[in-house]
């Protein structure tokens, strides 16, 4: 098939490998040599543990989330109940939803992208 300026592609792929086939095989020896050095880069951080997988930090931080999540959504009531037979049921409550308002308002913060601005409570 003829291009543009009379040449047919086949020349164009020529133009960029050797014609000859010792030059053909150095050329595509060359392009192992490359690959093997890059992989060769990738073992070598993965081994001095500069590389990591995308999907286990995910997995890692999600699991880590959902812990730290119900931890401290949990412990709101158990200071509630800590505190309960030294202090008068009603303020319990008040005890209880301050911590766990508080609470929801660290994790909003970190599982907001970027600068979180918190809203500005009444004084």
């Amino acid at each position: 098939m003829q291009n543009y300026r009379g040449t047919s592609d086949s020349e164009d792929e020529d133009e960029a490998t050797p014609k000859t086939t010792a030059g053909k095989k150095l050329h595509y020896e060359a392009k192992l040599k490359e690959q093997q050095a890059e992989a060769a880069e990738l073992k070598n951080a993965i081994s001095k543990g500069e590389y990591i997988p995308r999907e286990e930090v995910v997995s890692e931080l999600q699991r880590f989330f959902t812990t730290l999540k119900r931890s401290m959504t949990g412990y709101s009531r158990r200071i509630a109940m800590e505190i309960a037979p030294f202090v008068d049921p009603d303020q319990v409550r008040v005890i209880e939803q301050s911590i766990n308002d508080t609470t929801n308002a660290v994790l909003l913060q970190m599982s907001v992208r970027g600068v979180y601005s918190a809203r500005k409570g009444k004084k």
